[in-house]
Order: structure tokens, then C-alpha cells, then sequence
């Protein structure tokens, strides 16, 4: 069979759809390729999703969850200092003697002490044949405050923190230095309100106590 020459017309007539197609095609593909860099570009532009750890206290009552405190990593600063804070909380609540309110304060001390530091303060504050008995020492209208001098750690979990006691009785001042030597950790536990949660939202939690007197008085565990 002879092939018929085409003129220009018949050519661009069969072919120019074809050569239209062909940059249709490659248009396509410049801007598919060009998609995929700005969607990697995008992807490696964009920072990891993280998780965010928080505790949260459930009321049974309404089912009301409300959240409590955030758990995230600490810099050394920061630990030291709500350590710090801490035990300055505790001995002051606990070497402290002001008639009001000191119920409540000795069951918050109590609630943040365990093993032998929880057994010396009950074995403290027991009146029966106790020579110690605050009460009886200081007398009716005493009161002792506490101010915490300094603080040093001799382990992560034990610390020394020097004190002076100041005894208001009868008109007169005395005040008096001391050294309490405290081991401690972090125990978070459930509790059954949202007053306690707020009162010790880490489980602070005193093992082992001891005040030693920093002149010749002795010590007291």
C-alpha cells in the first residue's frame, strides 16, 4: 500500500493533538514532582508531635475529671529549689508550736511522714507518760516559731536543715539553734480529696527524722 504524503494542514490536524497530549502529560509530571518536594519540604519543616503526661482527679460524684498537676521533667535548679520548699514546709509545721490550729497541721505532718519519722512524731504528741510532751514543756500561751537558716543536702534523699526555734512565753524571748537531719522521698499516692491532692500534689514524704540541739541539750528523734 503507497503512503499518501500529508499536506501541513492534514499533518497538524492528526499530529497536534498528539504533541498537545504529550505536554499535557509532562506538565502533569513537572507539577506532581513539584507537589511531592513542597509536601517532604512541609513535613520536614514541621516539628514531632509530643505527648503531654498530666494527672487528673475524677469526682465520683459528677464525673467531673479536673486536672491536677503536670508531670514533666525538672532542671537541677528547679528540683532543688521545690525540695527546698518542701522541707522548709515540714520542719516548720513540725518544730512549730502555736495553739490554734495545730490539729490540723500536726495530721499534715503526719500525712507526709512514714516509718520512723510518722512513729516519733505519734510517739511526740502522746501525752501519757511523755516528759517531752510539748504542751507540758512550753506551757499554757507559748509559742514557738521557726525560721529555717540554711539547707544542705548530703545525698539527693537526705538533707540537713539548720534552724533557730524562738520560744515567746510569759513576756520573755528565747530563741535557739538547731539541726534537723531529714531522709525523704517522692511517693505519689490516690487521695480521696481534692484538698489533700492540693496539700501534697508531689507525695513528699518524710522516712527518717532527727533534731539535734546545736548546743548541749542533745537530740530528739
Amino acid at each position: 500500500m503507497t503512503r499518501v504524503p500529508l499536506d501541513a494542514f492534514e499533518a497538524e490536524l492528526i499530529l497536534g493533538p498528539r504533541r498537545q497530549a504529550k505536554i499535557a502529560w509532562a506538565t502533569a509530571a513537572t507539577f506532581g514532582g513539584l507537589s511531592l518536594l513542597l509536601t517532604v519540604a512541609l513535613v520536614v519543616m514541621l516539628p514531632l508531635k509530643s505527648s503531654e503526661v498530666f494527672t487528673v482527679l475524677v469526682d465520683k460524684t459528677t464525673g467531673q475529671a479536673e486536672r491536677i498537676v503536670e508531670v514533666a521533667p525538672m532542671t537541677l535548679a528547679e528540683d532543688r529549689a521545690v525540695k527546698e520548699a518542701l522541707l522548709v514546709a515540714y520542719v516548720t509545721d513540725r518544730e512549730g508550736f502555736i495553739r490554734q490550729g495545730i490539729q490540723q497541721r500536726l495530721e499534715s505532718v503526719q500525712r507526709r511522714s512514714s516509718g520512723q519519722a510518722r512513729e516519733s512524731l505519734v510517739r511526740l504528741w502522746t501525752a501519757s507518760g511523755n516528759p517531752d510532751y510539748p504542751p507540758a514543756i512550753y506551757g499554757e500561751g507559748a509559742v514557738v516559731n521557726v525560721k529555717v537558716r540554711a539547707i544542705s543536702f548530703l545525698s539527693p534523699s537526705v538533707a540537713q536543715v539548720r534552724l533557730v526555734k524562738t520560744l515567746l512565753r510569759n513576756g520573755t524571748e528565747t530563741a535557739a539553734p538547731f539541726i534537723a537531719t531529714v531522709e525523704f522521698d517522692f511517693a505519689p499516692r490516690r487521695e480521696r480529696t481534692l484538698e489533700l491532692v492540693w496539700e501534697n500534689p508531689l507525695g513528699f514524704s518524710v522516712r527518717n527524722y532527727a533534731v539535734t540541739a546545736e548546743t548541749l541539750e542533745g537530740t530528739r528523734r
